[in-house]
């Protein structure tokens, strides 16, 4: 079973875990073409490209809706993802953030393969930490991640996740990205691995990714 990853800390991170952009209004949204839809170090497209977008409800007081889906490619009847998620995000003071929430992944064309999970991430400056539970299959993703500020106006991010499944085997996975926003667009240029063997569809490769959040 699949897992994802969703945060506010890292909130729109597509290629790696499709993101969920909340912008600073109440309403925002995101599209993204990517080379290879990659969550949690493998492959969601069989190692071919994505279209993905969503759009996102913040409220004020920290609650929030959205809504967000990609293309896939598992060799079955289901080829889109449709992620319905909700949460409470805020900060607790000096810093530290905290968002707690639950995520609906569905795959219309074979509802065999939808799930939930609750999750709860923090913050602080540039740290960002995230565990993330399936209830139903008794699965659980830990991760943590990192950006940084470099010349020139790019950015940096580091991503390192836990896959604890009940059954199956355990995988850790990383990414390493460099992003620059240029033109009123994002690029993203980022390398991901895990330490599966046996899987192709989680073995490293690069990944570009073009995004646009309003």
């Amino acid at each position: 079973m699949k897992l994802k990853k969703i945060s506010i800390a890292c909130c729109f991170m597509v290629g790696s875990y499709s993101g969920l952009a909340l912008a600073e209004g109440p309403i925002s949204g995101n599209v993204a073409l990517t080379s290879d839809y990659v969550w949690r170090g493998t492959s969601q497209t069989d190692n071919g490209p994505a279209i993905q977008g969503g759009f996102a409800y913040a409220h004020a007081s920290g609650f929030y809706v959205g809504v967000w889906g990609s293309n896939v490619d598992f060799k079955s009847d289901a080829n889109v993802e449709l992620d319905l998620y909700g949460g409470y995000s805020t900060e607790l003071g000096n810093g530290l953030g905290v968002d707690v929430g639950v995520i609906h992944y569905d795959y219309p064309g074979e509802s065999n393969l939808n799930f939930e999970e609750v999750y709860l991430g923090l913050s602080y400056d540039f740290l960002s930490a995230k565990v993330s539970h399936d209830p139903d299959n008794d699965n659980t993703y830990w991760e943590a991640g990192a950006d940084f500020a470099l010349p020139q106006d790019f950015s940096l991010g580091l991503h390192v996740g836990y896959t604890d499944p009940d059954a199956g085997n355990e995988v850790t996975d990383w990414k390493v990205g460099v992003s620059k926003s240029a033109f009123g667009v994002d690029f993203e240029l980022a390398y991901t691995d895990t330490d599966s063997d046996n899987n192709s569809l989680a073995d490293g490769r690069g990944i570009f990714t073009v995004s646009k959040s309003f």
